[in-house]
């Protein structure tokens, strides 16, 4: 068996994990992602979920340059990248200063591959996103991993290629089972050197009625219970909003940029009149989703400053 090397994750790497999945994952990536960009950081997001979720409207809206020859979407630039060793190629400029390495079906094959491996490789099979990220990190001053959600082997993947893990979690009782799985693959990754730099950056509660405070202490409590008492629990809490999330994410939006179309809105009169169409509304609540998810952002990076002193 080959043993592991030392590959060392970019100094600004995050991965997004939940332990279920719908927790806001994806979301939080995209906009960690997004907003390093809108700040002038180059910034690599890499999908390893087995959907294309398409947040910043890279098919819906045509957003981005393809790399030339055979198509990166649905997962499939992820998979020949780690089958061959090679390069990530991403769909370069979907925002500015952003690169986006897009999930999809082809992201479950990858489990194929490791198992085929691991045999003749050992745990070094675990470090191949980690390899072929290494080869364009440079290009980049942070990268952000959406995590693959309840899946052990893809999650390691995605931890030996990170410097930080971040949670995000629901406050039902399944979503606090899940950090269990988290906190085991997480111990996993770095007892056995596959990455010894990986971090456990914090974790937070997701689509949560903010003023439920005796809940949230108790998840609190929880969750510190699985993670050890001095793990990072995030003050903000990105309320429950479902229809300005759902229509971000149809459009291919960030929450920021949705809630920016806020003013020039048709209104519910408008529907009612047969001048629009419900679906073209911009809901109210846009506003304080954005301001929700600013919030926490700016949390995570600050907590990222503080942490490398």
């Amino acid at each position: 068996m080959t043993d592991v090397s030392n590959i060392e994750p970019h100094e600004n790497s995050e991965i997004v994990v939940t332990g279920k999945g719908g927790v806001g994952k994806s979301t939080v990536a995209a906009h960690l992602a997004g907003r390093s960009a809108a700040e002038g950081t180059p910034t690599l997001l890499i999908a390893m979920t087995g959907q294309e979720d398409d947040d910043f409207g890279i098919t819906k809206n045509g957003c981005g340059t393809h790399p030339e020859g055979e198509s990166v979407l649905e997962g499939l630039g992820l998979f020949r990248a780690i089958e061959r060793n090679e390069p990530l190629r991403p769909i370069r400029g979907v925002r500015p200063n952003l690169d986006v390495v897009p999930g999809g079906q082809a992201v479950g094959r990858v489990q194929q591959i490791l198992a085929t491996r691991l045999m003749h490789e050992g745990l070094s099979v675990y470090q191949a996103l980690a390899r072929s990220l290494s080869l364009i990190a440079h290009r980049y001053g942070r990268v952000v991993i959406d995590g693959a959600p309840e899946d052990d082997t893809l999650e390691q993947l995605g931890l030996a290629a990170a410097r930080r893990l971040w949670i995000p979690t629901r406050s039902d009782e399944s979503s606090i089972k899940g950090i269990q799985r988290i906190a085991t693959n997480f111990k996993i990754v770095r007892k056995r050197q596959i990455n010894p730099y990986l971090e456990l950056g914090g974790a937070f509660l997701y689509g949560s009625n903010p003023s439920a405070t005796s809940i949230h202490a108790m998840v609190r409590d929880d969750v510190l219970g699985i993670l050890g008492p001095n793990a990072r629990m995030l003050s903000t809490v990105v309320g429950y909003r479902e229809k300005p999330a759902m229509l971000a994410r149809k459009r291919g939006l960030l929450f920021g940029e949705l809630a920016a179309l806020l003013p020039a809105s048709p209104k519910s009169y408008d529907v009612a009149a047969g001048r629009a169409k419900e679906s073209d509304v911009i809901p109210e609540a846009s506003v304080k989703l954005a301001e929700d998810m600013q919030a926490l952002t700016t949390e995570i990076f600050e907590a990222i400053t503080k942490a490398q002193g």
